[in-house]
């Protein structure tokens, strides 16, 4: 009985895996691709921060350059995590499908 209880929720999850599926390979091109640029922003908005410091511009602007080179830098870091909690929901959806 439980068997035939899940089987229409197994059919509807067989399209939301493929979909989970196609967004974490091609989220996962984008952001290998775009983390080399974002790499270069945030070493260029560093080494801004470090010239504006030597060369004594306003504080406030030294201090959006770091910010920005450190968002720049951790960036990727960020979207890989989110890209793994996508592959955490497929795992759990492919569980629910074979068991």
């Amino acid at each position: 009985m439980k068997k035939l209880l899940k089987l229409p929720f197994r059919i509807a999850a067989l399209p939301i895996i493929a979909l989970l599926l196609m967004f974490q390979l091609i989220s996962s091109i984008i952001v290998g691709l775009t983390s080399i640029v974002t790499n270069l922003l945030a070493t260029v908005f560093l080494i801004g921060s470090v010239v504006g410091w030597i060369a004594n511009a306003p504080s406030g602007l030294i201090f959006q350059t770091a910010a920005l080179g450190i968002f720049f830098a951790f960036a990727p870091h960020i979207a890989g995590w989110l890209l793994e909690k996508v592959t955490d929901l497929t795992l759990v959806l492919l569980d629910f499908l074979l068991i």
